[in-house]
């Protein structure tokens, strides 16, 4: 079986916020996933890493889920227009930390853990309300034996490649990718969990056996 060699970057953060895309309504869930759109514009914007693939995961048993209630403010006039109620990642015990990782393929960046290594940074939604504080706690480099299984992670799809992921049964979606300025950009056709595919391990929900020939 093929490996692929990745950067593994381990994360502790207090709480935070990646929101679904969700039109109307005063509810918002949170993704349990740090899809490629989200890591690469905080590397991008804290640390300069330009055109650097990079996708994340939470790892389970680590957090929680609850709620937040913030009002939407009305800046001319100065007054709340609207109570909105958001899900959080919140870490699963009290004094403890949520634990995530993050990873890169070796090859776009050789020197990336002396970049790395105990820097903080921030990612996410609310950023303004103490939320997606991150420490980086530990970088390292191996390499990930490539199976076949049912993705667990959100990957635009041109850079799926940079990770030998291939798609067997793709569940397509759509993540926002921001051009130099950081503001306006494009949405670009990603693959999202649920997706059959050969990947690294580390990325799959759970491993399995589909016959290409005879499926």
């Amino acid at each position: 079986m093929s490996k692929v060699k990745l950067w593994q970057i381990l994360l502790e953060i207090d709480s935070i916020i990646i929101g679904e895309r969700f039109k109307g309504g005063v509810f918002r869930p949170c993704q349990e996933t740090i899809p490629s759109s989200t890591i690469e514009g905080a590397l991008r914007h804290c640390f300069g890493l330009e055109n650097i693939p990079a996708v994340g995961l939470f790892k389970k048993g680590t957090y929680q889920i609850k709620e937040y209630t913030y009002s939407v403010r009305d800046r001319f006039l100065n007054t709340s227009r609207l109570l909105l109620i958001t899900n959080y990642l919140a870490p699963a015990e009290p004094e403890g930390k949520i634990q995530a990782e993050v990873y890169i393929p070796y090859n776009k960046d050789k020197d990336l853990k002396d970049k790395l290594l105990n820097a903080e940074f921030e990612m996410g939604a609310l950023k303004s309300k103490g939320f997606g504080r991150c420490k980086v706690k530990d970088v390292k480099c191996g390499d990930f034996e490539i199976k076949q299984g049912i993705l667990n992670v959100k990957i635009f799809l041109d850079e799926a490649k940079d990770f030998n992921i291939e798609d067997i049964s793709p569940l397509y979606g759509y993540l926002f990718k921001p051009d130099s300025s950081l503001i306006h950009g494009a949405y670009k056709k990603s693959l999202f969990p649920g997706s059959l595919v050969e990947a690294p391990e580390v990325f799959l929900k759970e491993v399995t056996y589909y016959d290409r020939e005879n499926g």
